[in-house]
């Protein structure tokens, strides 16, 4: 049987987090042009160039450059992102609020080689309640836009930045009340916790939070813009780096919260598709969701700019989903509704001195 672009595509990303020597199978047929653009658009170009030297395969000239150009980009950008994340965090500190960094450069100090790994806004927890975070945002950038979890905060020209009162949400009211006690439970630990980024000791989550934050931003993307790449390269590493103490809860945590089923497909996506061996796995993986989840990955990046008509395609592709996650594409349209009455709330709350 002729193996496929993506089983293709899937043996060159397992190689590279590998950093095997072997070829992987089906590299004479591939279109480097095709695979460059899939890279690209799943945002691990760099860690996939690497291991690409590494096996000394020959790419078209135009295309080596063009990858090549764009990695030593990437890095240029992981230093200045790196320097902005230190004046964001001399900002907060000098307005008495501790903050942890999420996911991000956070991230990046798992990697073999942090440079490499390609470089998205940057995702502060600030502590403090949400109308004094955004009030605080909005004082120096007065256009700033909100949203359930996080206020924009535009100061740079050069690096998107997004100021977090919670580090994540569900959609599910009562599920989501869980998640709030979970994180105010462990909140004090996070806040105490340190990783060095660029050489700056910093506030970053512990393994265990680290973990339950970065697979519920996926779930919530699942339902959305669809999962990336990178976010699965994140957690692969996130997982070798997190002991297995620091995960023993997870499975009866997930299962509270009502997404263990989607956890036990991204196991079967770390095994299977990447390669993770099982020691690393915190519950026992399922192929039939995980092929679910594969599948729409592979949609990332299709979805319109134009608000409206994404929501209404997002939606479209949930309702097939509905199997798998009833409760999520139900709740769904009722969570966009009561969104709206959330930001009306606080924007009246703002406005009041």
């Amino acid at each position: 049987m002729a193996i496929s672009n993506n089983d293709i595509y899937y043996n060159f990303l397992r190689c590279s987090l590998h950093n095997a020597n072997e070829v992987p199978s089906g590299v004479e047929s591939i279109d480097w042009e095709e695979f460059y653009v899939y890279c690209s658009k799943h945002g691990v170009l760099g860690i996939v160039l690497d291991n690409l030297d590494k096996l000394g395969l020959k790419l078209p000239q135009d295309i080596m450059l063009q990858w090549i150009m764009v990695v030593e980009g990437l890095k240029n950008q992981n230093r200045i992102t790196n320097s902005r994340i230190k004046q964001l965090i001399n900002y907060w500190d000098s307005t008495n609020h501790r903050c942890v960094v999420l996911k991000g450069q956070a991230n990046a100090t798992m990697y073999p080689k942090p440079e490499l790994r390609c470089p998205g806004d940057i995702d502060l927890w600030v502590e403090g309640d949400e109308v004094e975070i955004i009030r605080q945002v909005i004082s120096i950038c007065s256009d700033a836009p909100y949203s359930i979890h996080h206020v924009r905060m535009p100061v740079f020209k050069d690096v998107p930045v997004e100021v977090h009162y919670r580090p994540v949400y569900l959609s599910n009211w009562f599920n989501d009340k869980k998640l709030k006690n979970y994180i105010d439970r462990n909140r004090e630990k996070q806040f105490a916790n340190k990783c060095v980024i660029d050489g700056m000791e910093v506030g970053c989550l512990t393994g265990s939070m680290n973990l339950v934050v970065q697979l519920l931003h996926m779930y919530s993307h699942f339902f959305g813009t669809r999962n990336n790449f990178k976010q699965l390269f994140d957690y692969y590493y996130l997982l070798r780096c997190t002991s297995n103490k620091d995960k023993k809860d997870l499975p009866e945590l997930f299962k509270e919260l009502g997404v263990l089923k989607y956890a036990r497909g991204i196991m079967w996506i770390m095994k299977d598709v990447l390669g993770l061996e099982d020691d690393y796995l915190y519950v026992e993986p399922d192929e039939k969701v995980g092929q679910v989840i594969l599948s729409e990955t592979n949609r990332f990046g299709e979805y319109s700019q134009n608000t409206f008509v994404m929501i209404l395609q997002q939606f479209m592709y949930n309702l097939k989903l509905i199997r798998f996650f009833p409760s999520e594409v139900l709740i769904s349209p009722l969570f966009l509704g009561w969104h709206q009455w959330w930001k009306y709330k606080t924007t009246r709350a703002l406005r009041r001195a």
